[in-house]
């Protein structure tokens, strides 16, 4: 009898063992009274800012702030320009405004005319999702400055390889795939394309060896229980049950059949 519930504890630490991650200690910081509303459909139309938090070293805390772009934009302006102090003040409010919710830092960003031959995948990146963790997801609109606060949920990746992998900059957000007509399905809360023009060099920004992205994924209003996944590149999550409301993937369908 003994040795039969010491062979249980012994399988449960091992379980234990095996289900611990490497996101699992770190914590984010965030104010806890902000009042976070569920993102409505096509809202982001207006909206600036990305779905990055954080790049770098694991730590025990990371503070839920957004990188508000990859590229940097270009500043255009008039021919006839305000003066430039009275436009730098005007910025500098902004940027004051924007402090608590945006990274000061920009992301270090390499060129190259190569085609990337080492691929983002399972075998090199670790993809953990904490579905259950509610923190805000920050953004913008560029016309009014005003600050959205969305409800969203955390996800973790790790570069487990032992090289420096190459990390594209249209990656200013993880794809959500759902559970719908027994397929997965590429899921967004929006409907327009963006279109771009192309470059003959590709942009990127290192991840080194057991460095690790944070990023976040809105919410969908609540409905019908369906499983999910996160995929970045070509590396997947662990399926997990997230809800959405099926008005969202008939909007989906229609807006993508017009």
């Amino acid at each position: 009898m003994k040795t039969f519930s010491f062979v249980l504890i012994l399988v449960f630490l091992i379980s234990c063992k095996e289900d611990k991650t490497f996101a699992d200690d770190i914590v984010l910081s965030f104010p806890k009274d902000e009042k976070l509303t569920f993102q409505e459909f096509n809202d982001d139309l207006t909206h600036r800012g990305t779905s990055l938090i954080y790049i770098g070293e694991s730590r025990p805390q990371i503070p839920v702030k957004y990188y508000k772009y990859i590229l940097p934009p270009v500043k255009i302006y008039e021919n006839k320009v305000e003066d430039s102090k009275a436009r730098k003040k005007i910025e500098d409010s902004i940027q004051l405004a924007q402090k608590s919710f945006f990274r000061a830092e920009k992301i270090k960003i390499i060129e190259t005319n190569k085609v990337f031959t080492n691929p983002l995948n399972n075998g090199n990146l670790s993809i953990f999702v904490r579905e259950k963790d509610t923190i805000p997801l920050y953004k913008q609109n560029y016309k009014t400055k005003e600050i959205k606060i969305y409800k969203a949920f955390p996800i973790f990746i790790k570069n487990i390889s032992t090289k420096v992998l190459k990390i594209p900059t249209d990656a200013e957000s993880v794809n959500l795939w759902i559970l719908n007509n027994k397929q997965f399905q590429y899921i967004r809360n929006s409907t327009y394309r963006v279109v771009g023009m192309g470059s003959a060099k590709i942009p990127y920004f290192e991840l080194k060896p057991d460095e690790i992205l944070v990023y976040s994924c809105p919410y969908f209003k609540k409905g019908e229980k369906r499983k999910a996944k996160i995929r970045f590149n070509n590396a997947e999550s662990k399926e997990f049950e997230m809800s959405i409301d099926k008005n969202i993937l008939k909007k989906l369908r229609e807006g993508f059949l017009e």
